[in-house]
């Protein structure tokens, strides 16, 4: 449980950029663990850095992954060397948070995750100053305040078109850069929200969000997965009528399966149908042991 609200609210975001790897010499210091050999050290942001060399644990160890970072700082030019203080401070931070134990309450509520965010808030304070902190988790501090805000509106507003100005005027407070990410994300929840509808009603609220050529083409879309799963159900009805026919062998049985995959579906829907063949192969044989 602890994991997953972690997790849930971003509290601890590890992420590295994956660009073209320059090789070093064979005498070059060791930088990296071998699943980053292919990729270069994300420099986007001291955090980044911080993060792309952690990212590293499991496949060395924390001594192992100092040693890289402190390589790699040594190797940078005076301006752009980062505070190896800092980076020791970081771990120590992340160290901390594994020690939380958040509420063990489900489904979590705006009550609990307030909890947690003020014991990650008061943890942020004691390793590092109000601007390193500001430098480090501005973007996931906000991330973590609007998850809550939003929680909250679901809580106590009930008319979904309501919730969806309320959340609007939420959004239009962040930095532009992560306006457009969020925003993008409530249009399709507003989207997904419209399956409950029929299809008239859908058709026009899906063209109020995101205009007529694009209803247009869910509409089709639709139809066409609608024309897969119909073509499929029968599918699979003639295939278990093969494998029930005593009278073919293993041969015959592979032959007519082959000429009514290519005789239902096109080339490029084959692969598809095989992989759920698999699954559903595999469910009946969980179901029957």
């Amino acid at each position: 449980m602890k994991k997953t609200v972690l997790s849930l609210i971003g509290v601890v975001a590890a992420a590295s950029t994956v660009c073209f790897y320059y090789p070093t010499t064979s005498d070059a210091p060791a930088i990296q663990v071998p699943s980053q050999q292919d990729t270069k050290v994300d420099t986007y942001s001291s955090r980044d850095t911080f993060d792309y060399f952690l990212s590293g644990l499991g496949e060395a160890d924390l001594e192992t992954l100092k040693t890289h970072f402190s390589n790699y700082n040594a190797g940078q030019p005076d301006a752009y060397q980062l505070d190896n203080d800092l980076f020791e401070r970081f771990i120590q931070y992340r160290a901390a948070l594994s020690n939380l134990s958040p509420d063990n309450q489900h489904p979590l509520n705006t009550e609990s995750l307030q909890r947690l965010n003020d014991q990650v808030m008061q943890i942020q304070s004691a390793f590092f100053s109000s601007e390193e902190q500001q430098r480090l988790f501005s973007e996931e501090n906000i991330q973590r305040q609007l998850a809550l805000r939003q929680l909250e509106l679901k809580e106590h507003i009930i008319n979904q078109d309501d919730y969806y100005h309320a959340w609007e005027q939420e959004i239009t407070t962040l930095p532009p850069e992560m306006q457009q990410s969020y925003r993008n994300a409530a249009v399709l929840s507003q989207l997904q929200a419209t399956n409950a509808l029929d299809e008239q009603e859908r058709y026009l609220k899906q063209q109020e969000l995101v205009g007529a050529q694009a209803a247009d083409r869910l509409v089709t879309l639709r139809k066409a997965r609608a024309d897969f799963q119909t073509k499929l159900e029968y599918y699979f009805q003639q295939r278990d009528a093969i494998f029930a026919d005593n009278q073919l062998t293993k041969d015959d049985m592979q032959t007519a399966l082959d000429e009514l995959r290519q005789t239902s579906f096109s080339a490029g829907q084959i692969r598809r149908v095989q992989a759920l063949e698999s699954i559903r192969d595999n469910q009946s044989l969980v179901q029957n042991q």
